[in-house]
């Protein structure tokens, strides 16, 4: 089978696939990933949390997700994709559930854990490999369109938390959000397919590009490893302490929740046109601007709530429109850039790995910035650090290289 104008085995069309895995992610990723800091935000002055103890349940929800994605390669190759998606919403919806029943610390850590365990297993990594199998042409753009359904969550459900949390309370809120997902996920399982991601369909296009010895071994690899996890560090520490952060710089709830998420909203747009631009571009060209731009957005935060007025909101803009528009492209470009270092062939499971450092490594975020914030007394250094750090890596990503023969092999596919 040529897929330049269709999809692989996977026995579904591949965009009504690429629909069903954005839906999942939307409430997984929005639902539980992306509304936690407003949980944390109600949570900390009633269990008086500190900064650092704050950070406890985001840190734990992001190790279990970097667990879970540790698995996915082998997982759908050993039990299918359905199966897979299946086990990891029963999971994040039971993390999710438990959490409403928090008394302790300790207590709600573990609850995130597992919630974050089956997130990892239900969205991003899994969802990101079945849609890069599905697809050739148009790749980037589903993978955009994907990634845009999670980014739509982060813009919408954090608010809906929110009205939730000031309706019923923070318990009831984790018990609705778990109920509905785990229905709505539940029925949307059954229609993805049954088949093992990486199945063959007799043409040997999936096993284009280097076997996973060859990439371990190729020091691009870990470059870009590396360059992702220090993107995906900083975009953690942003996401969840953001509103403590404008709340510290003088808005309340209700406007620091509103900036956040159109802060979210604008990585629609970001990752539209970016999906389209690296269908005709070169990721490698693609990601230097996307983690140069990144920390543009993440150094303009160091503005808001100064003096005068127009410094701050000039400060809020740039960040919204930097950080916002990039916040879900280097995952996307990322991804394209690794098929263009290593092809298909090892592709889930050195998705997964990348996935797997970087998530380790971003869940340290949340209590490092609370613990770089008690030490310095302030968000301004922690910031200062994430930026500069980001744009070390814009330069870094320069040097990731693709293999040649993968390049060759993949222009035959089509």
């Amino acid at each position: 089978m040529k897929y330049g104008k269709g999809s692989v085995p996977l026995g579904s069309d591949p965009w009504g696939v690429m629909v069903v895995l954005s839906v999942i992610g939307f409430l997984l990723i929005g639902g539980m990933l992306t509304s936690l800091t407003v949980y944390m935000s109600v949570m900390q002055p009633l269990f008086r949390w500190d900064e650092a103890e704050m950070g406890a349940g985001p840190v734990a929800l992001l190790l279990g997700m970097s667990a879970g994605n540790l698995f996915v390669g082998r997982a759908m190759r050993a039990v299918g994709i359905r199966r897979l998606f299946a086990f990891g919403v029963g999971m994040a919806v039971c993390g999710w559930v438990a959490a409403g029943f928090t008394g302790t610390l300790t207590f709600f850590m573990a609850a995130m854990a597992l919630a974050g365990l089956g997130v990892g297993m239900a969205t991003i990594v899994p969802g990101i490999a079945v849609i890069a199998q599905s697809f050739h042409r148009h790749r980037g753009l589903a993978i955009a369109l994907f990634i845009g359904g999670c980014a739509l969550a982060s813009a919408t459900m954090p608010m809906i938390s929110g009205r939730l949390i000031a309706a019923l309370g923070w318990r009831e809120t984790f018990w609705t959000i778990g109920a509905a997902a785990g229905v709505i996920c539940a029925g949307l399982v059954y229609v993805l397919p049954c088949s093992r991601c990486g199945a063959s369909d007799g043409d040997g296009a999936e096993n284009l590009g280097l076997t996973r010895e060859q990439a371990l071994r190729k020091p691009g690899y870990w470059l870009l490893a590396i360059v992702l996890t220090i993107s995906q560090l900083s975009l953690n520490a942003v996401l969840f302490n953001l509103i403590a952060y404008l709340r510290h710089s003088g808005f309340d709830q209700a406007d620091a929740v509103t900036v956040y998420s159109v802060a979210n909203f604008m990585s629609l747009p970001g990752l539209l046109i970016g999906g389209l631009t690296s269908d005709r571009i070169s990721a490698r060209i693609l990601l230097p601007v996307i983690l140069a731009l990144q920390a543009g957005g993440t150094l303009a935060l160091l503005g808001v709530g100064g003096d005068p007025l127009w410094q701050g909101r000039t400060a809020i803009a740039l960040f919204i429109m930097l950080w916002g528009s990039m916040a879900g492209l280097p995952a996307q470009a990322g991804s394209m850039l690794l098929t263009e270092m290593i092809g298909q062939r090892a592709y889930p499971a050195m998705l997964g790995i990348i996935f797997t450092i970087n998530g380790f490594v971003g869940a340290l975020a949340p209590v490092a910035v609370g613990w770089a914030y008690e030490a310095s007394g302030g968000y301004a250094l922690p910031v200062f650090c994430l930026g500069t750090l980001t744009l070390v890596a814009s330069i870094a990503s320069l040097f990731c290289r693709s293999a040649p023969f993968v390049a060759a092999m993949a222009a035959r596919a089509n």
